[in-house]
């Protein structure tokens, strides 16, 4: 993956959790995100915003060198789709444009950070006017690649500062839950933590632990990745878009039997697609292979190829392309592209999907049509 900026790339997070987006942008020239100041006072809708967002970074670098990453509120199918179209019509590039979930973005602020701040356990505390948002993200270092983890988040009530005991409200949950786990940094966002405020709290919370105050933290996280679409990481971050599954094709290579990678687990499913050109040998058919990125043999699943004009072997030349629809749906087309003059496309195409479950830990995957 080139550098944040390289080749005058810009690098953008929008944190669309609300009615109104919170940005931060990167370019060669900075060594971390920055805010991208911006009014959005007036009501101008999803896709005005989007276009407000484009004209505001013009001065940063070109449309065609934005790679953009998007917070959004809830990740349903419906979601991705209507938040994806209004960027792309605002003028933002699909193959640049990811989206993501709170808890993903969270994720990468922290895992872009010196190591030396995620060895123990980390924190989120996000203030409100009565409550504070605390997440925990715990990194499985034992693993290849790490593994990190990110609790629902929790709701603390400190109520609001003037009532006057907001310092022993934080203490005590500070004192329960950092006591659970050792806690190596805190970011801290919404608030100062002045020693007036939260005197007890603030020297908690310090307490032989590294302690960052930041603003558009979610923003952040999403543009220091907004150029990794697609790419594998040192890192993994389960959740329930986390694609679970490995999909190949069974093929030959040199004579010997192999299963081509078509999609590699880990991604996102919906950022999940992968293709290629085949030559048919014998009987049309297809066969994919399916298997968990959690341990056990894989599961492998057919796909029939009817009315395929009869042709000698090796002289039907296909296009294999494969995504998902849903983190268990994979969706297979195959396109009969002919070989050369000899052997002209027949223009037939061919659709299935496959129905994937996750069977108990260590015992693979079943598969349905």
């Amino acid at each position: 993956m080139n550098q944040v900026g390289e080749n005058g790339i810009l690098c953008v997070g929008i944190d669309y959790r609300g009615d109104i987006p919170g940005v931060c942008y990167q370019t060669a020239q900075m060594k971390e995100p920055q805010e991208l100041p911006l009014n959005f006072e007036e009501k101008t809708g999803r896709t005005g915003c989007y276009r407000k967002i484009l004209s505001a970074l013009r001065r940063y670098g070109r449309k065609e060198n934005i790679w953009a990453s998007v917070i959004l509120p809830d990740m349903s199918e419906e979601n991705i789709c209507r938040y994806k179209k209004d960027a792309q019509e605002a003028g933002f590039l699909k193959g640049r444009l990811q989206v993501m979930s709170e808890r993903e973005s969270i994720v990468h602020f922290v895992m872009h950070q010196t190591n030396d701040i995620w060895q123990q356990q980390v924190w989120l505390l996000e203030f409100g006017r009565e409550e504070v948002k605390a997440t925990a993200v715990q990194v499985n270092k034992r693993t290849t690649p790490a593994i990190v983890q990110v609790q629902e988040p929790e709701y603390w009530n400190i109520g609001e500062i003037q009532k006057g005991d907001r310092d022993e409200l934080l203490l005590g949950y500070i004192k329960e839950r950092f006591s659970k786990n050792r806690v190596s940094a805190v970011f801290l966002t919404g608030t100062d933590l002045n020693s007036g405020d939260y005197k007890k709290s603030r020297e908690e919370i310090c307490r032989r632990r590294r302690v960052f105050l930041g603003t558009q933290i979610h923003a952040r996280g999403a543009c220091m990745t907004a150029e990794g679409t697609g790419q594998r990481r040192p890192y993994l971050f389960l959740s329930e878009q986390t694609l679970l599954f490995n999909v190949g094709l069974r093929s030959k290579k040199d004579g010997k039997e192999e299963v081509y990678t078509l999609i590699r687990a880990g991604l996102n499913w919906y950022e999940a697609e992968g293709s290629c050109e085949v030559l048919l040998l014998t009987e049309p058919l297809l066969e994919f292979s399916f298997r968990s990125m959690l341990g056990g043999e894989p599961v492998y699943a057919g796909m029939l190829l009817t009315d395929l004009p009869r042709r000698p072997e090796g002289t039907s030349r296909l296009l294999v392309e494969v995504r998902f629809s849903a983190p268990l749906k994979c969706e297979v087309e195959v396109t009969d592209l002919g070989f050369g003059e000899l052997y002209p496309s027949s223009d037939l195409r061919w659709k299935e999907s496959f129905v994937l479950e996750e069977q108990e830990e260590g015992h693979g995957v079943s598969c349905r049509m």
